[in-house]
Protein backbone atom coordinates (compact mmCIF):
# COMPACT_ATOMS: atom_id res chain seq x y z
CA UNK A 1 0.00 0.00 0.00
CA UNK A 2 1.58 3.37 -1.00
CA UNK A 3 1.05 6.08 0.97
CA UNK A 4 1.50 9.95 0.13
CA UNK A 5 1.18 12.04 3.48
CA UNK A 6 1.23 15.45 1.77
CA UNK A 7 -1.14 18.02 3.44
CA UNK A 8 -4.19 16.59 1.66
CA UNK A 9 -4.22 13.20 2.88
CA UNK A 10 -3.53 14.49 6.20
CA UNK A 11 -6.58 16.42 6.38
CA UNK A 12 -8.34 13.38 4.95
CA UNK A 13 -6.83 10.89 7.58
CA UNK A 14 -7.44 13.23 10.49
CA UNK A 15 -10.91 12.90 9.61
CA UNK A 16 -11.10 9.34 9.52
CA UNK A 17 -9.84 9.87 13.09
CA UNK A 18 -12.69 12.72 14.10
CA UNK A 19 -15.50 10.09 13.06
CA UNK A 20 -13.78 7.80 15.73
CA UNK A 21 -13.68 10.21 18.47
CA UNK A 22 -17.14 10.99 17.87
CA UNK A 23 -17.75 7.02 18.20
CA UNK A 24 -15.58 7.17 21.16
CA UNK A 25 -17.79 9.76 23.19
CA UNK A 26 -20.93 8.00 21.94
CA UNK A 27 -19.95 4.65 23.55
CA UNK A 28 -19.21 6.39 26.66
CA UNK A 29 -22.57 7.65 27.01
CA UNK A 30 -24.56 5.46 25.82
CA UNK A 31 -22.95 2.60 28.12
CA UNK A 32 -21.54 4.33 30.78
CA UNK A 33 -24.52 6.33 31.85
CA UNK A 34 -26.71 2.80 31.80
CA UNK A 35 -24.99 0.18 31.87
CA UNK A 36 -21.47 0.69 34.21
CA UNK A 37 -23.96 3.19 36.26
CA UNK A 38 -26.73 0.50 36.48
CA UNK A 39 -25.02 -1.47 39.18
CA UNK A 40 -24.12 1.71 41.46
CA UNK A 41 -28.30 2.28 41.42
CA UNK A 42 -28.67 -1.21 41.79
CA UNK A 43 -28.90 -0.99 45.72
CA UNK A 44 -31.24 2.61 45.84
CA UNK A 45 -33.43 0.97 43.73
CA UNK A 46 -33.66 -2.24 45.00
CA UNK A 47 -34.50 -0.26 48.33
CA UNK A 48 -36.66 1.36 46.29
CA UNK A 49 -38.78 -1.00 44.49
CA UNK A 50 -39.26 -3.97 47.42
CA UNK A 51 -35.43 -5.26 48.31
CA UNK A 52 -35.63 -7.96 45.61
CA UNK A 53 -32.50 -7.76 43.42
CA UNK A 54 -33.86 -10.20 40.73
CA UNK A 55 -36.42 -7.42 40.26
CA UNK A 56 -33.68 -4.93 39.65
CA UNK A 57 -31.67 -7.40 37.52
CA UNK A 58 -34.08 -7.68 35.40
CA UNK A 59 -34.37 -4.60 34.57
CA UNK A 60 -31.02 -4.71 32.67
CA UNK A 61 -32.60 -7.72 30.84
CA UNK A 62 -35.34 -5.72 29.14
CA UNK A 63 -32.66 -3.42 27.84
CA UNK A 64 -30.79 -6.48 26.40
CA UNK A 65 -34.07 -7.96 24.82
CA UNK A 66 -35.38 -4.70 23.32
CA UNK A 67 -31.94 -4.07 21.70
CA UNK A 68 -31.76 -7.52 20.22
CA UNK A 69 -34.91 -6.73 18.96
CA UNK A 70 -34.19 -3.68 17.32
CA UNK A 71 -31.20 -4.74 16.14
CA UNK A 72 -32.11 -5.84 12.77
CA UNK A 73 -34.32 -2.78 11.79
CA UNK A 74 -31.73 -0.60 13.17
CA UNK A 75 -28.99 -2.18 11.14
CA UNK A 76 -31.41 -1.61 7.98
CA UNK A 77 -31.78 1.91 9.09
CA UNK A 78 -27.87 2.38 9.63
CA UNK A 79 -26.96 1.54 6.22
CA UNK A 80 -30.15 2.91 4.82
CA UNK A 81 -30.03 6.43 6.08
CA UNK A 82 -28.19 9.25 8.12
CA UNK A 83 -25.81 7.99 10.74
CA UNK A 84 -25.52 11.15 12.23
CA UNK A 85 -29.84 12.04 12.54
CA UNK A 86 -29.86 8.15 13.90
CA UNK A 87 -27.47 9.23 16.94
CA UNK A 88 -28.67 12.53 17.86
CA UNK A 89 -32.18 10.87 17.82
CA UNK A 90 -30.78 8.30 20.15
CA UNK A 91 -29.19 11.02 22.34
CA UNK A 92 -32.53 13.13 22.72
CA UNK A 93 -34.17 9.48 23.36
CA UNK A 94 -32.11 8.33 26.70
CA UNK A 95 -32.37 12.07 27.84
CA UNK A 96 -35.94 11.99 27.70
CA UNK A 97 -35.72 8.74 29.96
CA UNK A 98 -33.52 9.60 32.13
CA UNK A 99 -36.00 12.16 33.33
CA UNK A 100 -39.42 9.93 33.03
CA UNK A 101 -36.81 7.17 35.48
CA UNK A 102 -36.40 10.78 37.81
CA UNK A 103 -39.97 11.09 38.97
CA UNK A 104 -41.56 7.01 38.32
CA UNK A 105 -42.77 5.61 41.43
CA UNK A 106 -43.16 2.13 40.57
CA UNK A 107 -41.31 -1.02 39.58
CA UNK A 108 -43.25 -1.41 36.43
CA UNK A 109 -43.11 2.01 35.23
CA UNK A 110 -39.05 1.51 35.71
CA UNK A 111 -39.11 -1.37 33.51
CA UNK A 112 -41.33 0.71 30.93
CA UNK A 113 -38.68 3.43 30.55
CA UNK A 114 -35.99 1.07 29.95
CA UNK A 115 -37.80 -0.75 27.49
CA UNK A 116 -38.45 2.08 25.24
CA UNK A 117 -36.43 5.77 25.63
CA UNK A 118 -33.52 4.29 27.21
CA UNK A 119 -33.22 0.58 25.61
CA UNK A 120 -34.09 2.53 22.07
CA UNK A 121 -31.56 5.34 22.83
CA UNK A 122 -29.06 3.87 23.81
CA UNK A 123 -29.18 1.19 20.45
CA UNK A 124 -29.28 4.38 18.45
CA UNK A 125 -26.37 6.35 19.71
CA UNK A 126 -24.09 3.11 20.15
CA UNK A 127 -22.94 -0.22 20.56
CA UNK A 128 -24.23 -1.51 16.68
CA UNK A 129 -24.56 2.22 15.42
CA UNK A 130 -21.18 3.79 16.94
CA UNK A 131 -19.21 0.56 15.39
CA UNK A 132 -20.82 0.60 11.91
CA UNK A 133 -19.66 3.91 11.67
CA UNK A 134 -16.22 3.06 12.52
CA UNK A 135 -16.10 0.26 10.39
CA UNK A 136 -17.53 1.64 7.74
CA UNK A 137 -14.35 4.40 7.72
CA UNK A 138 -11.23 1.99 8.05
CA UNK A 139 -10.23 -2.02 6.77
CA UNK A 140 -6.76 -1.80 7.30
CA UNK A 141 -6.79 -0.05 10.44
CA UNK A 142 -9.79 -1.41 11.68
CA UNK A 143 -8.79 -3.20 14.83
CA UNK A 144 -7.13 0.10 16.26
CA UNK A 145 -9.80 2.67 15.17
CA UNK A 146 -12.44 0.22 16.71
CA UNK A 147 -10.39 -0.85 20.45
CA UNK A 148 -9.70 3.68 20.38
CA UNK A 149 -13.35 4.09 19.60
CA UNK A 150 -14.77 1.37 22.15
CA UNK A 151 -12.25 2.75 25.09
CA UNK A 152 -15.39 5.18 25.63
CA UNK A 153 -16.80 2.50 27.05
CA UNK A 154 -14.05 1.29 29.75
CA UNK A 155 -13.26 5.01 30.14
CA UNK A 156 -17.28 5.16 31.00
CA UNK A 157 -16.91 2.39 33.61
CA UNK A 158 -13.80 3.35 35.17
CA UNK A 159 -15.29 7.24 35.48
CA UNK A 160 -19.53 6.53 35.66
CA UNK A 161 -19.39 4.33 38.77
CA UNK A 162 -17.87 6.44 41.16
CA UNK A 163 -19.30 9.25 39.96
CA UNK A 164 -22.57 7.45 40.11
CA UNK A 165 -22.03 6.30 43.65
CA UNK A 166 -20.71 9.80 44.36
CA UNK A 167 -23.40 11.70 43.43
CA UNK A 168 -26.12 9.18 44.70
CA UNK A 169 -24.82 9.87 48.06
CA UNK A 170 -25.03 13.40 47.37
CA UNK A 171 -27.75 14.38 45.77
CA UNK A 172 -29.50 11.02 45.79
CA UNK A 173 -30.92 8.85 42.87
CA UNK A 174 -33.54 10.51 41.28
CA UNK A 175 -31.87 13.54 40.98
CA UNK A 176 -28.47 11.58 39.29
CA UNK A 177 -30.53 10.47 36.57
CA UNK A 178 -32.13 14.61 35.95
CA UNK A 179 -28.07 15.58 35.88
CA UNK A 180 -27.71 12.49 33.22
CA UNK A 181 -30.71 13.60 31.20
CA UNK A 182 -29.00 16.88 30.68
CA UNK A 183 -25.75 15.69 29.77
CA UNK A 184 -26.39 12.89 27.01
CA UNK A 185 -28.26 15.69 25.08
CA UNK A 186 -25.59 18.11 25.87
CA UNK A 187 -22.51 16.17 25.13
CA UNK A 188 -23.85 14.66 22.14
CA UNK A 189 -25.74 16.61 19.68
CA UNK A 190 -22.95 19.27 18.91
CA UNK A 191 -20.29 16.81 18.04
CA UNK A 192 -22.81 14.05 16.30
CA UNK A 193 -24.14 16.93 14.39
CA UNK A 194 -21.31 18.74 12.98
CA UNK A 195 -18.76 15.88 12.59
CA UNK A 196 -20.67 12.19 11.48
CA UNK A 197 -20.47 11.63 7.62
CA UNK A 198 -21.35 7.98 6.57
CA UNK A 199 -18.54 6.49 5.09
CA UNK A 200 -15.47 7.61 3.40
CA UNK A 201 -17.18 7.23 -0.46
CA UNK A 202 -19.29 10.80 1.05
CA UNK A 203 -16.38 12.73 0.62
CA UNK A 204 -14.78 10.79 -2.10
CA UNK A 205 -12.17 9.46 -0.26
CA UNK A 206 -11.46 5.47 0.94
CA UNK A 207 -11.63 3.66 3.86
CA UNK A 208 -8.29 4.79 6.15
CA UNK A 209 -8.65 7.99 4.62
CA UNK A 210 -6.54 6.67 1.80
CA UNK A 211 -6.99 8.65 -1.72
CA UNK A 212 -7.16 6.71 -5.05
CA UNK A 213 -4.10 7.18 -7.75
CA UNK A 214 -5.12 8.55 -10.87
CA UNK A 215 -6.63 6.41 -13.10
CA UNK A 216 -7.55 3.59 -10.31
CA UNK A 217 -11.51 2.66 -10.10
CA UNK A 218 -13.70 5.11 -8.34
CA UNK A 219 -14.54 3.76 -4.96
CA UNK A 220 -17.47 1.64 -5.22
CA UNK A 221 -21.06 2.95 -4.26
CA UNK A 222 -22.52 2.06 -1.08
CA UNK A 223 -25.15 -0.71 -1.66
CA UNK A 224 -28.99 -0.91 0.07
CA UNK A 225 -29.65 -4.05 2.02
CA UNK A 226 -31.74 -6.61 0.11
CA UNK A 227 -34.59 -8.16 0.99
CA UNK A 228 -34.81 -11.43 2.93
CA UNK A 229 -34.95 -14.17 0.64
CA UNK A 230 -32.97 -12.37 -1.55
CA UNK A 231 -29.31 -14.23 -3.24
CA UNK A 232 -25.83 -12.28 -2.28
CA UNK A 233 -24.97 -10.57 -4.56
CA UNK A 234 -21.94 -11.92 -6.53
CA UNK A 235 -19.82 -8.52 -7.37
CA UNK A 236 -16.68 -8.22 -5.08
CA UNK A 237 -17.71 -4.50 -4.40
CA UNK A 238 -21.50 -5.49 -3.98
CA UNK A 239 -21.47 -7.95 -1.67
CA UNK A 240 -24.27 -7.56 0.35
CA UNK A 241 -25.93 -9.94 2.51
CA UNK A 242 -29.73 -11.20 2.89
CA UNK A 243 -30.94 -12.61 6.31
CA UNK A 244 -31.33 -15.55 4.88
CA UNK A 245 -27.92 -15.75 3.40
CA UNK A 246 -26.48 -14.73 6.59
CA UNK A 247 -28.43 -17.25 8.61
CA UNK A 248 -27.02 -20.46 6.21
CA UNK A 249 -23.41 -19.17 6.35
CA UNK A 250 -21.35 -20.97 9.40
CA UNK A 251 -19.39 -18.43 10.47
CA UNK A 252 -22.56 -16.43 11.23
CA UNK A 253 -23.44 -18.94 14.03
CA UNK A 254 -19.75 -19.53 15.41
CA UNK A 255 -19.48 -16.04 15.56
CA UNK A 256 -22.73 -15.12 17.28
CA UNK A 257 -22.27 -18.34 19.85
CA UNK A 258 -18.64 -17.34 21.21
CA UNK A 259 -19.59 -13.38 21.58
CA UNK A 260 -23.32 -14.00 23.31
CA UNK A 261 -21.74 -16.93 25.55
CA UNK A 262 -19.15 -14.17 26.50
CA UNK A 263 -21.00 -11.61 27.15
CA UNK A 264 -23.83 -13.47 29.19
CA UNK A 265 -20.94 -14.33 31.82
CA UNK A 266 -19.43 -10.55 31.63
CA UNK A 267 -22.06 -8.77 31.35
CA UNK A 268 -23.44 -10.33 35.33
CA UNK A 269 -20.20 -10.06 36.24
CA UNK A 270 -20.14 -6.54 36.05
CA UNK A 271 -23.62 -5.20 36.67
CA UNK A 272 -23.38 -7.43 40.27
CA UNK A 273 -19.75 -7.01 40.98
CA UNK A 274 -20.58 -3.83 42.87
CA UNK A 275 -23.39 -5.68 45.08
CA UNK A 276 -21.43 -8.88 45.77
CA UNK A 277 -18.03 -6.40 46.82
CA UNK A 278 -20.12 -4.70 49.57
CA UNK A 279 -22.07 -7.85 50.21
CA UNK A 280 -18.31 -9.48 51.15
CA UNK A 281 -17.35 -6.22 53.37
CA UNK A 282 -16.21 -3.57 51.20
CA UNK A 283 -17.51 0.46 51.20
CA UNK A 284 -19.06 1.34 48.08
CA UNK A 285 -16.79 3.65 47.34
CA UNK A 286 -14.12 0.62 46.95
CA UNK A 287 -16.49 -0.97 45.52
CA UNK A 288 -17.11 1.08 42.75
CA UNK A 289 -13.65 1.28 42.45
CA UNK A 290 -13.32 -2.51 42.04
CA UNK A 291 -15.47 -1.95 38.75
CA UNK A 292 -13.55 1.08 37.94
CA UNK A 293 -10.12 -0.83 37.34
CA UNK A 294 -11.86 -3.44 35.42
CA UNK A 295 -13.47 -0.73 33.29
CA UNK A 296 -9.76 1.49 33.15
CA UNK A 297 -7.59 -1.44 32.45
CA UNK A 298 -10.21 -2.66 29.81
CA UNK A 299 -9.17 0.99 28.22
CA UNK A 300 -5.64 -0.67 27.13
CA UNK A 301 -7.11 -3.63 26.66
CA UNK A 302 -9.13 -2.45 23.74
CA UNK A 303 -6.19 -0.67 21.93
CA UNK A 304 -4.11 -3.70 22.75
CA UNK A 305 -6.43 -6.28 21.34
CA UNK A 306 -7.05 -3.97 18.40
CA UNK A 307 -3.56 -3.65 17.59
CA UNK A 308 -3.13 -7.57 18.13
CA UNK A 309 -6.03 -8.36 16.32
CA UNK A 310 -4.56 -6.45 12.96
CA UNK A 311 -1.12 -7.94 13.33
CA UNK A 312 -2.09 -12.05 14.13
CA UNK A 313 -5.17 -14.62 13.84
CA UNK A 314 -8.51 -13.10 14.74
CA UNK A 315 -9.34 -16.75 16.45
CA UNK A 316 -6.52 -15.81 18.98
CA UNK A 317 -7.16 -13.07 19.90
CA UNK A 318 -10.32 -13.99 21.03
CA UNK A 319 -9.05 -16.84 22.85
CA UNK A 320 -6.63 -14.92 24.56
CA UNK A 321 -8.86 -12.46 25.76
CA UNK A 322 -12.03 -14.80 27.12
CA UNK A 323 -9.05 -16.88 28.73
CA UNK A 324 -8.06 -13.52 30.52
CA UNK A 325 -11.65 -13.40 31.75
CA UNK A 326 -12.01 -17.01 33.17
CA UNK A 327 -8.43 -16.23 34.87
CA UNK A 328 -9.60 -12.79 36.56
CA UNK A 329 -12.94 -14.58 37.77
CA UNK A 330 -10.62 -17.70 39.40
CA UNK A 331 -8.91 -14.80 41.21
CA UNK A 332 -12.21 -12.50 42.05
CA UNK A 333 -13.51 -15.34 43.71
CA UNK A 334 -10.25 -16.17 46.01
CA UNK A 335 -9.52 -13.08 46.63
CA UNK A 336 -9.69 -11.45 50.36
CA UNK A 337 -8.16 -7.86 50.36
CA UNK A 338 -9.02 -4.94 48.55
CA UNK A 339 -5.42 -5.27 46.77
CA UNK A 340 -5.89 -8.26 45.38
CA UNK A 341 -9.50 -8.15 44.43
CA UNK A 342 -7.87 -4.62 42.20
CA UNK A 343 -5.29 -7.20 41.05
CA UNK A 344 -8.02 -8.81 40.01
CA UNK A 345 -10.58 -7.02 38.09
CA UNK A 346 -6.88 -5.90 36.47
CA UNK A 347 -6.78 -9.32 34.85
CA UNK A 348 -10.21 -9.51 34.33
CA UNK A 349 -10.47 -6.04 32.58
CA UNK A 350 -7.97 -7.03 30.07
CA UNK A 351 -9.89 -9.68 28.61
CA UNK A 352 -13.08 -7.78 29.13
CA UNK A 353 -11.75 -5.05 27.25
CA UNK A 354 -10.75 -6.87 23.59
CA UNK A 355 -14.52 -8.01 22.91
CA UNK A 356 -15.85 -5.16 21.21
CA UNK A 357 -12.99 -4.71 18.65
CA UNK A 358 -12.38 -8.26 18.21
CA UNK A 359 -16.44 -8.95 17.38
CA UNK A 360 -16.73 -6.03 15.22
CA UNK A 361 -13.03 -7.86 13.47
CA UNK A 362 -14.71 -10.89 13.53
CA UNK A 363 -17.55 -9.47 11.20
CA UNK A 364 -15.63 -7.31 8.89
CA UNK A 365 -13.23 -9.97 8.20
CA UNK A 366 -15.93 -12.68 7.64
CA UNK A 367 -18.93 -10.73 6.16
CA UNK A 368 -17.06 -7.45 4.71
CA UNK A 369 -17.09 -3.68 5.83
CA UNK A 370 -20.76 -2.75 3.78
CA UNK A 371 -22.35 -5.82 5.47
CA UNK A 372 -21.44 -4.69 9.02
CA UNK A 373 -24.22 -2.99 9.99
CA UNK A 374 -26.63 -5.67 8.26
CA UNK A 375 -24.68 -8.78 9.67
CA UNK A 376 -24.00 -7.49 13.31
CA UNK A 377 -28.08 -5.91 13.64
CA UNK A 378 -28.85 -9.89 12.20
CA UNK A 379 -26.75 -11.72 14.92
CA UNK A 380 -28.10 -9.45 17.94
CA UNK A 381 -31.34 -11.34 18.23
CA UNK A 382 -29.52 -14.10 17.53
CA UNK A 383 -27.69 -14.00 20.76
CA UNK A 384 -30.22 -12.81 23.09
CA UNK A 385 -31.33 -15.41 24.57
CA UNK A 386 -27.95 -16.46 25.50
CA UNK A 387 -26.83 -12.81 26.52
CA UNK A 388 -29.56 -11.90 28.31
CA UNK A 389 -29.62 -15.06 30.54
CA UNK A 390 -26.37 -13.96 32.95
CA UNK A 391 -28.02 -10.88 34.28
CA UNK A 392 -31.34 -12.54 35.95
CA UNK A 393 -29.28 -15.51 36.63
CA UNK A 394 -27.15 -14.07 39.14
CA UNK A 395 -29.66 -12.29 40.83
CA UNK A 396 -32.32 -15.46 41.36
CA UNK A 397 -28.91 -17.57 42.28
CA UNK A 398 -28.40 -14.45 45.16
CA UNK A 399 -32.13 -13.88 46.00
CA UNK A 400 -32.05 -17.94 46.81
CA UNK A 401 -29.00 -18.27 48.20
CA UNK A 402 -27.72 -15.33 49.71
CA UNK A 403 -24.27 -15.45 48.03
CA UNK A 404 -22.98 -15.14 44.17
CA UNK A 405 -20.88 -18.17 44.52
CA UNK A 406 -22.47 -20.59 42.38
CA UNK A 407 -23.70 -18.05 39.88
CA UNK A 408 -19.66 -16.97 39.55
CA UNK A 409 -18.70 -20.55 39.67
CA UNK A 410 -21.45 -21.87 36.69
CA UNK A 411 -19.93 -18.51 34.50
CA UNK A 412 -16.56 -20.07 34.33
CA UNK A 413 -18.02 -23.25 32.63
CA UNK A 414 -19.40 -20.47 30.38
CA UNK A 415 -16.31 -18.95 29.01
CA UNK A 416 -14.63 -22.55 28.41
CA UNK A 417 -18.35 -22.77 26.12
CA UNK A 418 -17.21 -19.48 24.62
CA UNK A 419 -13.57 -20.78 23.55
CA UNK A 420 -14.57 -23.62 22.16
CA UNK A 421 -17.48 -22.09 19.64
CA UNK A 422 -14.05 -20.05 18.30
CA UNK A 423 -12.60 -23.56 17.03
CA UNK A 424 -15.88 -23.73 14.65
CA UNK A 425 -14.98 -20.11 12.90
CA UNK A 426 -13.32 -20.41 9.39
CA UNK A 427 -12.61 -16.95 8.05
CA UNK A 428 -12.10 -16.51 4.37
CA UNK A 429 -8.36 -15.32 3.24
CA UNK A 430 -9.61 -12.26 1.72
CA UNK A 431 -12.23 -9.85 3.00
CA UNK A 432 -14.89 -9.50 1.13
CA UNK A 433 -14.88 -7.01 -0.94
CA UNK A 434 -11.48 -5.64 0.22
CA UNK A 435 -9.87 -5.65 -2.73
CA UNK A 436 -12.39 -3.72 -4.65
CA UNK A 437 -12.77 -1.14 -1.84
CA UNK A 438 -9.00 -0.71 -1.74
CA UNK A 439 -8.09 -0.20 -5.57
CA UNK A 440 -5.39 1.75 -6.16
CA UNK A 441 -3.82 2.04 -3.03
CA UNK A 442 -3.00 -1.39 -2.25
Amino acid sequence: MTTDWGPQTLRRVFYAWRIVGVAFLTHFISVGFLFYSYGAFFTALAAEFGGSRLGVATGMAIINVVNAAFAPLLGRMLHRGSIRTIMCGGAILMSVGFAIVARIGELWQFYLVLGTCLALGSAMLGGLAGSTLVVNWFSQRRGVALGIATMGISLSGMVMAPLATWLIAAIGWRQTFVFYAVLASALILPAAWLVIVNRPEDLGLLPDGETPRPGAPEPPEPVMPLAPGDQVIDHPAQIEWSARGAFREPNFWAIAMAIALNFCASGAILTHIIPHLQDIGLDPMRAASVLSSMAGVGMFGKVMFGWIVDRVTKRGSLWLAIGLQAIGLVLLQAATTYPALLGAGVVFGLGMGGMMPLWGSLIGAAFGRLAFGRVMGLMSPVMLPIQTAGIPFAGWVFDRTGSYDLAFSSFLGVYVLAILALAFIRLPEVEPGLDAATAGVR
